[in-house]
């Protein structure tokens, strides 16, 4: 994944890259990193995006109990 498809990422998920960062468990500067080529993008975390694109990340069941 490139910095420009991380850099997208949050706006394809309709969330904000805060939200981003707290459905992948990663720290904001480690998303700033990537978005800006400063870091490369960890292959779990572009899967991690695509679960989410997915919808297996289970985000609409958050906060509710089974």
């Amino acid at each position: 994944m490139t910095a420009e498809e991380f850099a997208a990422a949050p706006a394809r998920l309709g969330i904000s890259r805060r939200e981003m960062c707290r459905r992948l468990d990663i720290a904001r500067r480690s998303a700033d990193a990537y978005a800006l080529g400063r870091a490369p993008v960890p292959r779990v975390v572009e899967l991690a995006i695509l679960a989410i694109e997915s919808g297996l990340d289970g985000a609409e069941n958050q906060g509710t109990p089974e």
